[in-house]
């Protein structure tokens, strides 16, 4: 192992988690000196802002995938209400379009707004510099950026309770796919490896808790450390191969990225483990004997998702999709993958 390297840690300032943690949503506007607040979020949460306790100067609601035409829309609104800070409130959609429309309110001096997450999915869109978004010929795009990096989050579980339990599974699926492919990134990186399999253990012991008891703040809180454990490595992560399959039919196809998780992540594991034998064993001190098979096992018992056909997608589909993205690895093997999930 070589005796020397570097890491660069990006995480938002300040995070507050546990029940009732909203509570500190005002105290961090005012280290903020924000007197107008632009809040994003999506249309089902539209009538719970009153639990935020800010009077928003405008409200931008935004849908699934983050369409360009959305954000663009909401930047002008939020511009005319003059907002001088962001708070999101809902998923990684919610979450990556605040972050766009804060950049795109900077400052004379090149500043962003500053942002206040208060996710209420596991997808953890809000620990990244980075934002994704649908572009306007239906295509999964994105931007990197270090002042997309939010200013603070706030995990309050009481505040995720009306997710429904199937998003809320399907992103927790997500965060452990975050977990996985970090921990088989290149290079060396033995912080994160510590807090991925911490987080992929927490995330398998947890998840099955909270699907057999929705309504358990103390387990969702347990779920949400477990999605920030598994996202220390975020650029390595959001570029790992399941991901970028996923995104590839997600957007076009209209398939949450929680889902795409579920179906393309054991297959993806499976594949990899091909050429990193060694880092599969060592994945499996946090899964048990056979990663892959359990995270499939561990999908199957959350009962999610595991089947492309289930979205109306096929192999032509599929095909397109894998030449497309062909580059670091062949089409063919991307194809394999994309067909062994069909």
């Amino acid at each position: 192992m070589p005796t020397t390297g570097a890491f660069t840690y990006s995480n938002p300032r300040v995070i507050h988690w546990g029940a009732g943690s909203i509570a500190q949503l005002g105290a961090e506007l005012q280290r903020l000196e924000a007197t107008r607040i632009g809040v994003v979020t999506t249309r089902s949460l539209v009538e719970s802002l009153d639990r935020l306790r800010v009077r928003p100067a405008a409200t931008v609601v935004i849908g699934q995938h983050a369409p360009t035409a959305q954000v663009r829309a909401g930047t002008e609104k939020a511009k005319s209400a003059g907002v001088d800070c962001i708070v999101s409130f809902g998923g990684g959609s919610a979450i990556d379009a605040a972050k766009i429309i804060s950049v795109q309110l900077a400052d004379g001096d090149g500043r962003a707004l500053p942002h206040v997450a208060i996710p209420t999915t596991l997808s953890v869109a809000e620990l990244a510099a980075g934002a994704g978004f649908t572009n306007d010929q239906g295509d999964k795009a994105g931007m990197r950026d270090p002042r997309l990096m939010v200013e603070a989050v706030i995990y309050d579980a009481e505040l995720t309770l009306a997710t429904p339990i199937q998003l809320w599974l399907s992103t927790g699926i997500r965060a452990l796919d975050h977990a996985v492919e970090g921990f088989l990134a290149p290079g060396e990186h033995p912080f994160n490896d510590v807090m991925a399999l911490e987080g992929i253990r927490r995330l398998f012991d947890s998840l099955p808790r909270a699907k057999a008891s929705p309504s358990d703040v103390g387990m969702r809180t347990e779920n949400q450390l477990a999605a920030w454990f598994s996202f220390t490595l975020p650029g390595a992560s959001a570029a790992g191969l399941s991901h970028t399959m996923g995104k590839q039919i997600g957007a076009r196809h209209g398939i949450p990225h929680g889902v795409t998780s579920c179906l393309l992540l054991p297959h993806v594991m499976r594949y990899l483990a091909k050429t990193m034998p060694e880092r599969m064993q060592l994945l499996a001190q946090a899964t048990g004997v056979d990663p892959a098979n359990r995270v499939e096992e561990l999908i199957a018992s959350l009962g999610l998702p595991q089947h492309i056909s289930q979205f109306d997608v096929g192999q032509t589909a599929l095909r397109v999709a894998a030449e497309e993205l062909a580059n670091k690895y062949p089409a063919a093997d991307l194809l394999g993958i994309y067909l062994a999930a069909l």
